[in-house]
């Protein structure tokens, strides 16, 4: 068998209401819906690239992105350690911060990789998958999420886990030169995700600070195995 990966789908994410943070001191919400998408995928990047079909990256986002209007980027905001200073832990602002650090990482890799006329590459798109019904909001009070979907079923923009689904089937199923682009509400459809999004410069910063975050996780893991490979010895 040909060791590769074709597709890479990051939808791993949470909502919590309390600070945790990761054995690596990460806030937990930001370690998992930005940190562990970006070292998965510089992880199986090698693997992405050794396909022998075009094979893709696709990193689910939200439209809650759109409610960042001045981000600063650096290790304190990146680890999520910079919201833990609050009086109160900021879920949302965490939350809206990680969806658009995806955005801006796939932007970036997007860049980074280029589209050849090679017979196999890599892409990378982001998905959108709206409001969908799904139990996101368990750490909440029960009458807060179905407080939201009284209010947003009326509105039509309440959408089943079946619906939610269509837009990141777009992205993983687009032709292989579709590239860098924000898929949204299904139906092969996309949008223009927000202009904070597109600023090459925070991308790259956020690339730079992302990876150094990943080469000191991978410098502590090694070393860890190193000293219990020792102690059994």
């Amino acid at each position: 068998m040909h060791s590769s990966v074709q597709l890479l789908i990051n939808n791993a994410g949470i909502l919590a209401a309390a600070s945790r943070i990761t054995p690596e001191g990460y806030d937990q919400m930001m370690g998992t819906n930005y940190v562990g998408a970006f070292s998965l995928t510089k992880v199986l990047l090698p693997l992405l690239k050794r396909s022998p079909v075009p094979s893709r990256i696709v990193n689910v986002t939200s439209f809650t992105h759109r409610s960042v209007f001045d981000v600063q980027v650096d290790k304190e905001s990146v680890s999520g350690t910079r919201f833990l200073r609050s009086e109160q832990y900021p879920f949302a602002r965490i939350y809206e911060y990680s969806k658009l650090f995806l955005i801006l990482f796939s932007y970036e890799l997007h860049q980074q990789l280029g589209l050849t006329d090679q017979p196999s590459h890599v892409s990378v798109n982001t998905a959108d998958p709206g409001f969908v019904k799904t139990n996101i909001m368990r750490e909440f009070p029960s009458c807060l999420s179905n407080l939201a979907f009284r209010v947003l079923r009326p509105l039509g923009l309440l959408q089943s886990p079946e619906d939610g689904v269509s837009s990141i089937l777009d992205a993983a199923l687009a032709h292989p030169e579709v590239s860098g682009i924000y898929f949204f509400g299904g139906e092969g459809r996309y949008v223009d995700s927000s202009g904070l999004s597109h600023n090459a410069k925070l991308a790259k910063e956020l690339w730079n600070i992302s990876y150094n975050l990943f080469m000191e996780a991978s410098l502590a893991s090694k070393e860890t195995s190193s000293s219990v490979s020792d102690n059994l010895s």
